[in-house]
């Protein structure tokens, strides 16, 4: 199928950057296996022969696209629209109020809760992941105007 072969070409292409790039990088390497090449060479190669085996041997079954209904493609947008604004928040709210405003949003809009339901649901989150990348890992967030 058309659309298995473009994904092989694209992966294949994908695969290539990756490779130059652990080229670029083996002159720093600390061993032959060990350095910041070797992630990018294993992604690399993976994405070339996975990308080869569509390209030429995988034949993919006939399937019909559909475009999404009004619903889906609002809560489509509307999460796109969350991920900016947490994006542009994040510097003036800090990590912790802007994960919180924008994980409410995220569960209202793709999880279709109620508004309690998506403020439980988002103060836990935002308490694990402060838990996690603060606090244990020792992570720098920004704290915004609140100092939070």
């Amino acid at each position: 199928m058309l659309s298995d072969r473009v994904g092989g070409i694209i992966s294949i292409i994908f695969g290539s950057i990756a490779m130059s790039e652990a080229i670029r990088l083996f002159p720093a390497r600390m061993d032959t296996f060990v350095g910041d090449h070797t992630m990018p060479g294993i992604v690399g190669g993976a994405l070339i022969l996975l990308g080869l085996l569509l390209v030429f041997f995988v034949k993919g079954e006939s399937f019909k696209v559909e475009f999404p209904d009004r619903v889906i493609m609002k809560s489509m947008l509307l999460a796109l629209g969350l991920l900016f604004a947490y994006w542009f928040a994040i510097q003036y709210l800090g990590y912790v109020i802007s994960t919180l405003l924008v994980s409410i949003g995220l569960f209202k809009v793709l999880g279709f809760f109620s508004l309690a339901k998506s403020a439980i649901y988002a103060t836990i989150l935002t308490t694990i992941f402060y838990f996690l990348f603060i606090f244990w890992l020792g992570m720098p967030f920004p704290t915004g105007i609140f100092n939070i």
